[in-house]
């Protein structure tokens, strides 16, 4: 068996073996192949797809090439969300301190952004002082205690996953259901999910073109949680317009801030109590959708949620002083409002352009190497169905970089369609999927 064999094999549409892609997986984490070749093992993967079972057994060896998580001494309810990805998606950060403010313990194991999908680890390390380099038995002492918690996988938690992960942006190969299936239930197995709910985004700006290959990831996340004995639900929703009102780290943390205090994007608001509605489904007796999501507008009212946020900052070493007092953040050096330049209702925002815009403003690395910078990014003050103006402003732009201020000024401007018929903003909520 050599690497030669299993790229020929996948080259000619076969199906490999269990032990064909363990010894795979097991070459690239130790890095004894070259990026070339695991790159030409993923490509045909994309061209030529996957069995079910070769997913399957991509997901197992990928999760056992680092070290597992057991949270069965702790409890066998435990839920975790993943998002296949999204430009301002917050949605992670607000669900895990409300749901644990519901007593229900949130373990999550997240990474870092690359490209224009922003990483929940970099946004909440925005917090000064937060970590989230924990020791496995760190991490499960934070859910012990507080019930929330949340884990950089970047140190021994599926690092084939993280090396396939970086592979399959640099090879064009980021939209392949296969990949990206064998890539997420990876991880669950590796952090002992029993209890998982995916947020499956589609359209522009994520790695899903359409709601046809959304539905087509969702049945098979399910079928994959099935016969790994976990309970699996999907949430397929519309990425029509970036989420919420930010992109960027400190923007967005300061908006998570402002939307556990009550004031919250309709869009936002929309995904998170969808998705939490599920996970409580999932974690306890209680099923129906709308109670559920009225327990957590009501953790949000109450103001739990946030005073559950500050604990888990608290807990992780982050400063809780940025919390209370968000005017606290450092600022980007400049920043710019991008006027509209014509009269209309506003149709659509491109989110794959607005989050490559960010990306160039410092908010991104395209690079794993590359830092971010956490001041810079945009903020958004007009979304789709609001009437606009000439000159008013469609949103704002900041880096500490004065020459790329002017420079994205008409890109983010494109990235705006107008209409002008009256638009009603459709549900980001497609479907659910069990």
């Amino acid at each position: 068996m050599d690497i030669k064999s299993i790229i020929r094999k996948k080259r000619d549409s076969n199906e490999l073996t269990k032990e064909e892609i363990k010894y795979f997986v097991g070459k690239l984490t130790k890095g004894e192949i070259t990026d070339a070749q695991a790159g030409a093992v993923l490509s045909y993967i994309c061209t030529n797809g996957l069995t079910e079972d070769e997913i399957l057994n991509f997901s197992v060896s990928m999760a056992e090439s680092g070290d597992m998580v057991d949270f069965s001494d702790i409890t066998k309810n435990i839920v975790d969300k993943h998002a296949t990805g999204g430009v301002g998606d917050k949605a992670t950060i607000l669900l895990m301190p409300i749901l644990a403010s519901l007593g229900m313990p949130v373990a999550k194991v997240s990474s870092r952004g690359y490209g224009i999908s922003g990483g929940t680890i970099d946004k909440l390390e925005s917090i000064p002082g937060f970590t989230t380099d924990l020791t496995i038995e760190e991490f499960k002492e934070n859910v012990r205690r507080i019930d929330v918690s949340i884990m950089n996988q970047g140190l021994n938690l599926a690092p084939a996953e993280s090396k396939i992960y970086r592979l399959r942006n640099e090879t064009a190969c980021e939209n392949s259901v296969p990949i990206i299936a064998a890539s997420l239930m990876s991880l669950k197995i590796a952090t002992g999910s029993k209890k998982i709910v995916f947020d499956i985004s589609f359209g522009k700006g994520t790695y899903i073109s359409n709601k046809n290959e959304a539905k087509r990831l969702a049945k098979l996340l399910v079928r994959l949680g099935k016969s790994l004995q976990k309970e699996v639900a999907c949430v397929i929703t519309n990425m029509n317009q970036p989420i919420g009102y930010s992109i960027g780290h400190n923007l967005e943390i300061k908006e998570t801030i402002m939307a556990l205090k009550g004031v919250m994007a309709e869009d936002l608001e929309e995904v998170v109590e969808t998705l939490g509605s599920v996970m409580i489904s999932l974690a306890s007796d209680k099923k129906d959708l709308n109670e559920n999501a009225k327990l957590i507008k009501e953790a949000i009212k109450s103001g739990k949620a946030y005073e559950k946020f500050k604990e888990m900052v608290r807990t992780q070493h982050g400063d809780v002083k940025y919390i209370e007092k968000p005017e606290l953040f450092k600022e980007a050096k400049y920043c710019m409002p991008v006027l509209s330049t014509e009269d209309g209702v506003v149709e659509s925002i491109d989110a794959d352009m607005v989050g490559s815009i960010a990306v160039y403003l410092g908010a991104g690395r395209m690079k794993d190497e590359k830092k971010v910078n956490k001041t810079a990014g945009i903020t958004i003050s007009k979304k789709v169905g609001d009437n606009v103006k000439v000159g008013e402003t469609l949103a704002y732009v900041y880096t500490d970089d004065k020459e790329k201020v002017s420079g994205t000024t008409q890109n983010l401007i494109d990235a705006f369609k107008f209409t002008t018929k009256k638009v009603s903003e459709k549900s980001k909520i497609i479907e659910i999927i069990k």
